[in-house]
């Protein structure tokens, strides 16, 4: 089985974002392969934050392993009620993104998604409405930008992804109180597709920052000794790619949790913009292998860009390989 893709199957993952890209990505077919690199992986992505309501949920499917994994995370007043992960056994791509219990819904290409999540105790249902355009990772960028040496990174940190700046609108019933809730929040979503190691990559910082006219996004990936920087800043009149970031993290006693991250982003105008996050909720997830541990904070967070509020998520990995233990 290979390990990883070669640099000619690498390029043809390389073009423009499309309607079906919101799809499965059947890899066999694309690129003419017998069996899926065991690291295969890909995965949509869910959002939306406010101090009285917000979820986390993804999911993603690893055919290599015949798994799909499930995650939502439920929190009322800043705190966690309900916590669901779970895995399920499949058999190629299936055609059905979820199960019974969270499932996931294409309504209209890169402008409407629907997910729903029930249990004895809630009953969440929300659509997800484009606030912006998508932003794909790369956008922008010229195929000559793509030397060898970047798209070997690749090779380990996931070939395409795209995000995208939401409006979550939505019920949550408490079935013990029979109280319905209901909500239009910011939120965010995306959608990745390739190989993933979690174990070779360092670390990583990612945020989705919504304030009332944007969403800043970012990026920076260190794997294999090496910075991968990406993201956006999106307002109704386009996008704009980050391409330099910078950040300046205050951690507790453990040096791994942030409390406080100060990002400094350069986009693609040369123009700085610089947002502060402070840790409202810290959910720790971590991703062990045979070779190491990956840890993931996924952190409820409030945002501050030249005193403009904002709320989302702020994202922290970092890679303890077994020989640095």
């Amino acid at each position: 089985m290979a390990n990883s893709l070669k640099i000619e199957e690498l390029i043809k993952l390389i073009k423009p974002l499309s309607d079906k890209d919101e799809y499965k990505h059947d890899m066999l077919k694309e690129l003419n392969l017998s069996e899926y690199p065991p690291n295969w992986n890909e995965s949509w992505y869910f959002n939306f934050i406010s101090k009285e309501i917000s979820c986390i949920t993804r999911i993603s499917f690893k055919p290599a392993e015949q798994t799909s994994r499930i995650l939502c995370v439920l929190l009322l007043d800043d705190k966690p009620v309900d916590t669901y992960i779970d895995q399920i056994k499949i058999e190629g791509l299936p055609d059905v993104i979820g199960n019974k219990r969270c499932n996931y819904t294409l309504i209209e290409p890169h402008k409407k998604w629907h997910v729903e999540f029930r249990d004895r105790k809630y009953e969440l249902s929300f659509d997800c409405l484009a606030r912006f355009k998508p932003f794909d990772y790369f956008e922008g960028r010229r195929m000559e930008e793509f030397s060898t040496d970047y798209l070997d990174l690749l090779d380990t940190a996931a070939q395409r992804h795209y995000e995208q700046g939401c409006i979550s609108k939505g019920t949550l019933l408490k079935k013990k109180t029979g109280e319905s809730i209901d909500f239009e929040l910011l939120g965010h979503r995306d959608h990745s597709w390739g190989i993933r190691d979690w174990v070779y990559i360092d670390r990583w910082n990612w945020i989705s920052a919504q304030f009332e006219d944007r969403t800043v996004n970012i990026a920076r990936v260190e794997v294999k000794g090496h910075l991968i920087i990406g993201g956006f800043i999106s307002t109704k009149e386009g996008n704009k790619r980050v391409i330099d970031v910078k950040v300046d993290t205050e951690t507790k006693e453990d040096g791994k949790t942030p409390v406080s991250s100060t990002f400094t982003i350069t986009d693609q105008d040369d123009q700085i913009t610089k947002v502060v996050s402070k840790t409202r909720f810290s959910i720790h997830l971590p991703q062990p292998t045979e070779k190491g541990i990956t840890e993931v904070f996924e952190q409820i967070v409030d945002f501050d860009l030249d005193g403009m509020k904002g709320e989302g998520i702020s994202e922290y990995l970092i890679t303890t390989r077994k020989g640095d233990l």
